[in-house]
């Protein structure tokens, strides 16, 4: 009988985006020897879905005190008393649970401030941890010192690493391992008829799709900055705009939906919020738009694009550096800049044959990123730890 290796996924993210998304895209792929024990504090539907992959607990956190009202009461030591009412008590919980499920591995999959009890158990367990760093970390003390007790960072672009460097983590405790698609889900196919119905769109209409959550660092509010120079050439553009709202509020959702709803926008753009369906929508779309007014740390979503054989536009920092080459298999745009994306769009949409010879370098390019190698990448360095 082969060994068995219980490994603590720990998922703790804002909600559901792209960490959760990779996660779920990788599980099914790792080695039967790799048990995973699912541990999270959230209990919302995308967390519980993680049952399916393996064993799932959830660890509610109990604040016994309200770290908040002691900082604006000014109360001395307040973070000592957090950390004492709080966080130790859910680090000892997460310490029990690594006991009884016999870990041999902490893996934390986002940010190291949101896992912060998950680490402070492994560290209590003496266990290997490591980080999976899949945004960009702030210059706070928790964040220092879960980096310093990772065994290992797993970033996700260089730039992220770049970040890690910034922090203190020595280049040899950092593996660049770029996110994985399933290429059997996101592939080059013929526009949908069905689904081009049901969204109301002609053959002919031009679509231009952003998918993304709705938060306002993802640039769907440039994109309807853009629309206006858009509609004036091609009045029967059509702008998809695939994601929901998630996070602390909803205030940028709301934002956008009044946009939507204006005279000009009405009937032209379409919030069509989470779905199901995505490489399905970016198959009929001409253009797939990321335009994201932050550095994104990798950016699924414009990798989706050209997966499935379409001109793709990306800002040109953070993640989409790392594999996009401009003019080549995707244009890169300076980001914030409403003017300079609408010339991006109007250029794929004036020029059909130059737009589809780029396409399909898109989807060559998009081939090295399966979910399979990604799953081969982070497989060695777990091996490598629990080893």
């Amino acid at each position: 009988m082969s060994e068995h290796f219980p490994i603590a996924f720990c998922e703790n993210g804002a909600g559901y985006g792209g960490a959760i998304i990779s996660l779920t895209a990788m599980l099914p792929h790792l080695d039967e020897c790799y048990v995973p024990v699912l541990l999270t504090e959230l209990g919302t539907e995308p967390y519980r879905k993680l049952e399916r992959f393996g064993r799932w607990r959830q660890l509610a956190p109990r604040a016994l005190v309200d770290h908040g009202a002691l900082r604006r009461r000014r109360v001395p030591f307040a973070s000592m008393i957090d950390n004492l009412f709080n966080v130790l008590p859910s680090a000892l919980r997460y310490f029990r649970t690594f006991r009884a499920e016999r870990v041999c591995l902490v893996y934390l999959n986002n940010d190291a401030s949101c896992n912060f009890a998950a680490a402070f158990g492994a560290r209590l367990a003496g266990l290997p941890l490591v980080l999976h760093a899949r945004g960009f970390h702030g210059d706070t003390r928790v964040n220092r010192l879960v980096l310093k007790w990772a065994d290992h960072c797993i970033p996700v672009s260089n730039a992220v690493k770049e970040d890690l460097l910034r922090l203190g983590v020595p280049e040899s405790k950092c593996t660049v391992v770029p996110e994985g698609l399933n290429l059997n889900q996101f592939s080059p196919r013929p526009p949908c008829s069905t689904l081009r119905t049901e969204l109301g769109l002609l053959p002919d209409d031009p679509v231009i799709t952003l998918v993304g959550g709705l938060i306002d660092w993802k640039g769907q509010d440039v994109l309807l900055q853009a629309a206006p120079q858009l509609f004036a050439r091609y009045p029967r553009a059509r702008i998809l705009l695939v994601g929901a709202a998630y996070g602390r509020d909803d205030l940028f959702a709301r934002d956008i939906a009044r946009q939507v709803a204006a005279p000009a926008m009405e009937g032209r753009v379409m919030l069509l919020g989470g779905r199901s369906d995505v490489a399905d929508i970016l198959a009929l779309s001409s253009v797939v738009v990321h335009a994201s007014t932050s550095p994104e740390p990798f950016g699924r979503t414009f990798l989706e694009g050209m997966a499935v054989g379409r001109p793709v536009i990306a800002s040109a920092e953070g993640g989409p550096l790392d594999v996009i080459t401009h003019e080549h298999d995707g244009l890169l745009i300076p980001p914030r800049d409403p003017a300079l994306l609408a010339s991006a769009i109007l250029r794929i949409l004036d020029q059909p044959g130059w737009a589809d010879r780029m396409a399909r370098q898109a989807a060559l390019t998009a081939e090295r990123f399966s979910i399979e190698a990604h799953t081969a990448a982070v497989t060695d360095i777990l091996r490598r730890f629990i080893a």
